[in-house]
């Protein structure tokens, strides 16, 4: 929040999350959502923790990676936040407004380190509007991470969208003009068979 009437946010859909949350539940996992707020419907039959910070959905995540088998962190979360947040509506009366800001937590960096056990999965979303490969590829390496699922702007808020997913140990799928819950489905079933290999 910038002050009590306005925040930084960005053009996420929470789609992409959404479909993920429902791919999961569909092959029989329990599944903890936690998300910002959406114009989506609840889906049936998962447990949903609702935020409004990036600081909210860090202790959020921390408190499901304690007991998840996965974590697939598909959410848009803003990388900064302003150093302080006026408590009354800011006014217009200046010609130009100053909003410092400071980072907020990199969770998914986080989750990658303070992993419940070896056989944890996590997977990371990287949008890129330029050298996707290699800045997707980089954030898998960076942040520990088991998969990323790399896509460009166009994908935001988009019913259907390209995406690239690499694993430490692959090389690059990519799939064309599917829909989230296509791209879902992909996703969810490769966490499923990273799991099942670190049980082997």
């Amino acid at each position: 929040p910038i002050d009590p009437v306005r925040h930084i946010g960005n053009r996420s859909s929470g789609k992409m999350g959404y479909a993920v949350a429902e791919a999961a539940r569909d092959r029989g996992a329990a599944v903890w959502l936690i998300t910002a707020p959406v114009s989506l419907p609840e889906p049936v039959g998962i447990e949903i923790t609702q935020v409004q910070t990036a600081n909210e959905m860090k202790e959020a995540v921390a408190r499901a990676v304690a007991q998840a088998d996965a974590l697939i962190m598909a959410a848009a979360v803003a990388d900064y936040t302003p150093v302080r947040s006026a408590k009354t509506k800011t006014k217009k009366s200046e010609r130009h407004l100053t909003i410092r800001l400071k980072p907020t937590p990199d969770i998914l960096k986080w989750a990658g380190k303070h992993r419940k056990g070896k056989r944890q999965i996590v997977v990371g979303f990287a949008l890129e509007d330029r050298n996707l490969r290699v800045n997707a590829e980089k954030k898998l390496t960076d942040k520990n991470l088991d998969m990323i699922v790399a896509n460009s702007p166009e994908a935001i808020a988009a019913d259907k969208s390209d995406v690239q997913i690499k694993t430490p140990d692959s090389s690059w799928i990519k799939i064309e003009n599917a829909t989230k819950a296509a791209i879902a489905k992909k996703v969810v079933h490769l966490a499923e068979k990273l799991y099942q290999a670190k049980l082997t």
